[in-house]
């Protein structure tokens, strides 16, 4: 089966979206696809090792970053920057950075405003215009059996549109997944020119497929002459290639490992809930928040995955916490999943979101449920502490590569 897999992300940087990316090409080479890859350059930020790099797969790497952009990101880093308040005694020293600021701020302002005017972006593709100018040139003659356009970005499906109106590409069907929504992501505050854009791809796909139960009746409800065509597939994860075993001693550590900014996940439950219990635990991730670490719970910004994978090995608890609301399903827990440590699953969201996940979960028998309340957090950390080296826990097969793609084909 010949299959183009279209993502507007360079596939070897360390974001969670990119490790699910890397598992959907894996999927498709372990069913004996033939894969080509059309993905965004390297412009930004570096590679990370951990990712892999697929030789039985063709790629075709597009530039993603203008001239124009990185002058305008240079001129935001350097121009708009702000200057730090003092932070000292001295009252006349402060008051003069202070008034350095002010002015500063007023220049921001007015350069801020004239640099936008002359750099006008996209308002539906801002950040992908020059990818999708360039990859738009991709031509093949050779018919393909299925195109997967994948997002994040959705600039990846809007690519498989203009390939398709200017018949670049053949293909007997197009699957887009959507691992979130877009117009009603999580986030929020989505224009309307997104939404009719959101609905102009959607049309346009053979099939549709989310990464969560709750997700696709939502998606339905909003879409509904999509509905058909519209189907949940769990997320393919990461194996661990080795088992992970616990240590012999009395101590068991608990790891929350992903970001957490409270417009979309609320971790100060579970961070009370370590600090009351005085056990060890590894928060790790960018966040809005201002946590305290003390000498048993140790606090990081996001990390490479060979870093992570050090700290994950000496965790005996793996932590994963649901949305605050909108049935938008953490990938990490598809990943925990295939590993054979326990897993705390910490369920948020509204009483009948999370009756849904629940239900969806708790079938595999894999996890240890709780809602996000510190008496109940903690309630179960101290049950885990008594029972998780005694209990064997098994990896859920159904989230392996290979069978999630085998499904979607």
């Amino acid at each position: 089966m010949r299959v183009l897999y279209v993502v507007g992300s360079c596939l070897t940087k360390n974001t969670s979206a990119n490790m699910s990316h890397n598992c959907y090409v894996q999927g498709l080479l372990e069913n004996n696809c033939e894969v080509d890859i059309i993905m965004a350059d390297d412009s930004w930020g570096q590679n990370d090792q951990g990712l892999p790099r697929w030789n039985e797969a063709n790629y075709h790497v597009y530039k993603s970053v203008s001239k124009a952009e990185k002058l305008r990101r240079f001129f935001t880093s350097s121009v708009f920057s702000s200057v730090p308040v003092a932070q000292n005694g001295n009252n006349e020293e402060k008051t003069d950075t202070v008034d350095k600021l002010t002015l500063k701020q007023r220049m921001r302002s007015v350069l801020k405003s004239a640099f936008y005017t002359c750099f006008r972006t996209d308002p539906v593709y801002p950040l992908d215009r020059e990818w999708l100018k360039n990859a738009a040139k991709y031509h093949d003659l050779k018919k393909y059996d299925i195109v997967i356009s994948n997002s994040s970005p959705a600039a990846s499906h809007k690519l498989v549109l203009k390939l398709t109106e200017r018949g670049n590409i053949q293909f007997d069907r197009w699957i887009q997944i959507w691992e979130d929504p877009w117009y009603f992501d999580l986030y929020g505050g989505h224009t309307e020119a997104i939404r009719e854009e959101e609905h102009n791809l959607l049309l346009s796909a053979s099939e549709v497929y989310y990464v969560s139960p709750l997700t696709l009746e939502y998606q339905k409800q909003y879409y509904s002459d999509c509905a058909e065509k519209m189907h949940f597939v769990p997320l393919p994860a990461m194996e661990y290639e080795k088992e992970n075993s616990h240590e012999t001693n009395e101590s068991v550590s608990f790891g929350y490992f992903g970001d957490y900014y409270s417009k979309t996940r609320n971790l100060r439950p579970f961070y009370e809930a370590m600090i009351e219990s005085d056990g060890q635990g590894y928060i790790y991730g960018d966040t809005d928040l201002q946590l305290k670490e003390n000498d048993n719970l140790k606090i990081r910004g996001r990390v490479t995955l060979d870093e992570l994978a050090k700290v994950q090995e000496r965790t005996d608890v793996l932590v994963h916490l649901c949305n605050l609301h909108g049935g938008q399903i953490p990938g990490k827990i598809y990943h925990y999943s295939l590993t054979n440590k326990p897993i705390l699953f910490i369920l948020d969201g509204t009483p009948e979101e999370k009756k849904i996940i629940y239900e969806y979960f708790k079938q595999f028998d894999r996890y240890c449920f709780c809602n996000n309340d510190k008496e109940e957090i903690l309630n179960a950390i101290f049950e885990m502490k008594k029972s998780c080296k005694e209990q064997h826990w098994s990896k859920v097969d159904a989230f392996k590569p290979k069978e999630v793609v085998s499904a979607i084909l």
